[in-house]
């Protein structure tokens, strides 16, 4: 009997360890959550492009104003090249090991731009990585844009091709990003690059670090606008849809420098903070 009562006892252990192993292995949909990793993806890739212009005024001189101290992102630490020679040009931006910018992120790695001519448009600019992150976050991949600029009211327009990877190690994991976008680079102010945003509107492949896979749409009349001086989306709505029907919406806010957001899933809603 008590051998009997001891083999009992081993076969509730082991179905509770096969239980807690299934449990371990299944991922969790968290909307929160995806919500802040693509948000967090959306803004890291909005600094790149405007870290780059930067470093492009610096280089060909497009705004008189131009120079380290007027910058919001670089100052002396990253080493910027660029060869106007090669056909297409292209210009490297080399962080090195560690790399403090002017927003208090730490950036290491290059950023690798290669142009068909930086100083007109239209033209065509290829963004690459090599062992790129931001605060621990690194960036893979390649983005393409098609630039056109409306010289009157200073604004560039990009049709965008996105194909990126992001680790977070955080949530120990990569996601993948794919899309294609329409954004704007409106520079509001010229002498002054804190004033300067941008405005992004289409759809957004994302696949989360758990796998879970899910595609965003923002429209044109509700875009997501991108501030320099707070470093932040300051306001419109993204609908988020996935594979079986699952939907959100997370709406940014009325131009407020805050990192929050509301979240709406069916008739609940709920603040998040952006981390």
């Amino acid at each position: 009997m008590k051998r009997l009562k001891t083999l009992f006892a081993l076969s509730l252990l082991l179905i509770a360890f096969n239980s807690c192993q299934k449990n371990e292995v299944t991922p969790v949909f968290d909307e929160t959550t995806l919500s802040q990793q693509e948000t967090q993806a959306e803004l890291v890739l909005a600094e790149v492009d405007l870290l780059v212009d930067e470093a492009l005024d610096l280089n060909y001189g497009f705004l008189k104003s131009a120079n380290i101290e007027s910058s919001v992102y670089l100052n002396d630490c990253p080493v910027i090249t660029v060869n106007r020679t090669a056909s297409p040009q292209v210009m490297t931006i080399d962080f090195g090991t560690s790399c403090t910018g002017k927003d208090g992120k730490i950036r290491s790695g290059k950023i690798i731009v290669i142009s068909t001519a930086f100083n007109t448009f239209p033209s065509v600019r290829t963004k690459s990585f090599d062992n790129f992150s931001v605060d621990g976050k690194k960036i893979a991949g390649s983005v393409v844009k098609t630039i056109s600029k409306d010289q009157e009211n200073n604004i560039r327009t990009a049709q965008i091709q996105e194909d990126i990877t992001i680790s977070f190690p955080d949530a120990g994991g990569t996601a993948k990003r794919i899309a294609n976008l329409t954004r704007q680079y409106q520079r509001n102010t010229l002498a002054n690059r804190e004033d300067n945003q941008v405005v992004s509107w289409g759809t957004v492949e994302f696949t989360r670090v758990s796998g879970v896979k899910v595609t965003k749409t923002i429209t044109a009349e509700k875009p997501l606008v991108f501030k320099a001086a707070c470093h932040h989306i300051v306001s419109g709505i993204v609908s988020f849809t996935t594979s079986n029907n699952r939907s959100w919406t997370i709406d940014y806010g009325n131009g407020d420098c805050d990192n929050k957001a509301t979240l709406t899933i069916g008739d609940k809603t709920k603040e998040i903070v952006i981390r």
